[in-house]
């Protein structure tokens, strides 16, 4: 059985600015050990939430709309999500490197593409329990994609059709299901992102990412 570990600082206890700064740089360290291909602190403000994400969502309709928990219609409402994020001053950003053909052909998407949202799903939760366990009780990580693919290989979300979901620790909304333009994020630290559609050569693009945030004070 490993060690248990043991409690670092009580809930509500003040962080001296350089403390903080020294926390953010150790989740941003933590993300990269966990396999980011790159990560950044950013100013939570940075993150726009803006209806249009949410309407991608549903015209036309991704495959997880409606048929996932954790994908609109089932997030919450946008207005509540901009209250909850004003109230954050700073963020852990990062970035997973995708080879293009995963995400660009849809027949390698089941068997690859979608292993690299899990990852991007597992680094946020884990640096999310990083910030929480040293006090920042509403820490809170977003990943990429939909968890019904991720998690359940594409079937049935049991959370929609049970209300017990048996990865309710593993499992994060991505940004776009909070209605946060992700693209918008990907541009203000420098990273490179492209269109990707069904149509296109995927021998074409020049490059694959799938990232993930985790808020933190």
């Amino acid at each position: 059985m490993p060690e248990k570990e043991k409690a670092k600082r009580p809930f509500l206890q003040e962080v001296a600015e350089s403390g903080l700064k020294a926390d953010l740089e150790k989740y941003r360290q933590k993300a990269l050990e966990l396999g980011a291909d790159d990560a950044r602190i950013i100013p939570a403000n940075w993150a726009q939430v803006d209806e249009r994400v949410r309407l991608k969502c549903a015209i036309p309709p991704c495959p997880n709309y409606g048929r996932c928990g954790y994908c609109p219609p089932h997030t919450p409402d946008l207005d509540l999500i901009r209250k909850a994020l004003a109230r954050y001053r700073w963020a852990v950003f990062f970035k997973n490197d995708v080879p293009p053909q995963d995400f660009a052909d849809v027949n390698r998407y089941y068997p690859h593409g979608r292993k690299h949202q899990l990852k991007t799903d597992e680094i946020a939760a884990k640096v999310e329990l990083a910030a929480f366990a040293d006090g920042y009780r509403f820490a809170m990580g977003l990943g990429a994609g939909g968890c019904r693919d991720t998690l359940c290989n594409g079937g049935l979300c049991q959370m929609l059709d049970s209300g017990r979901c048996p990865h309710i620790l593993r499992t994060r909304p991505s940004l776009e299901a909070m209605g946060i333009d992700a693209c918008d994020l990907i541009n203000k630290v420098g990273w490179e992102i492209y269109p990707v559609y069904r149509t296109m050569d995927p021998e074409s693009l020049p490059c694959g990412i799938s990232v993930g945030m985790v808020f933190v004070n």
